[in-house]
Order: C-alpha cells, then structure tokens, then sequence
C-alpha cells in the first residue's frame, strides 16, 4: 500500500508541476512592464526557471518509473537529485519574482522633481542649477518604463494655439 502511495504523490506532483509550466507562461505577459535596461536578464531567468521546472517534471515521471519497478538505489540517488535541484529551484523563482517586482515597483513611485514652467524632471541624482539634470516627461517615463510617445495635440491646445484650424 505505502508503494503504491509513493507512486501516486509522485505523480500529483508531475501534474502539479505540469500546471505550474502552463501558468509560468502568465509571467511573460508581465515582461512588458518592465524597463528594456533589465528585460533581457529576467527573460533568460524566466526561461532557465521554465526549463527547471521542465527538469523536474521529467524528474517526477522518472522517479514514479523508478518506484514501480522497485529500484531502491537510483531511487535514493533520483530522490537526492529532486531535492538537490528543488532548493535551486526555489532560490530561481526568488530571484526572479523578487528582481520582476523591484522593477515594476521601481517603474514610477515617489515624487518627481519637476519645473512647475516647462515640466522637464530633474533626474534622481541632478543637481538643480545643472541643465544637463533635467530631462523632458517623455525621456524620463521612457527610461523607467517600457512605452513609447506618440504626439498629437489635445481639442483644447489645437482651439488654443491653431484657432483658425479648430472649427
């Protein structure tokens, strides 16, 4: 009865894992928040986590194999193997949920030193008399996210600046 018991947890685990690879995919949905100066590294973590997990799927089918066919020590050795590569796998997925919410965090937050004339932001470290510190809103968002200006004129700026065109 315990074999039997071995070989069906073993299993659950193999389809738990099955569907944490199909959910996994859900995280590069989130990538497009992320600013392009660290985009790269977390895809090649997410694709090294998603080959881990692929890892241990494969390890799951292999060790139920194992317990059925009653071969105690690679076994033992596939069990040290699992266990080995699970405390990496956690450290992984740390890693990478820890780095993909510092950088959505970092994105916009707190207060922005901004002329109350022009709207240039004066960068983080800028000093305030220094004109090379300050950068326009479009330069200062497109550096911390990932978007892309397009410009157009609002119904109020065009009636305010082109009269003759507002109708």
């Amino acid at each position: 009865m315990q074999h039997i018991l071995s070989i069906a947890m073993i299993l659950i685990g193999a389809v738990v894992m099955l569907v944490s690879l199909v959910k996994a995919r859900e995280l590069h949905i989130l990538t497009s928040f992320i600013p392009e100066r660290s985009k790269l590294d977390i895809i090649r973590s997410l694709r090294l986590h998603r080959g881990m997990m692929l890892f241990f799927l494969l390890g799951y089918c292999l060790a139920a194999g194992i317990f059925f066919f009653r071969l105690p020590f690679v076994g033992e050795l596939l069990v040290g193997l699992v266990l080995l590569f699970g405390a990496l796998f956690v450290l992984l997925g740390l890693h990478i949920q820890t780095r993909m919410l510092l950088e959505i965090k970092n994105t916009l937050h707190g207060l922005l030193p901004i002329c109350a004339s022009c709207k240039k932001i004066r960068s983080e470290d800028g000093d305030p008399h220094d004109p090379a510190s300050w950068n326009t809103v479009e330069k200062f968002i497109s550096d911390k996210a990932s978007v892309d200006f397009t410009h157009s004129i609002c119904p109020d700026c065009l009636k305010r600046l082109y009269p003759d065109i507002y109708k």
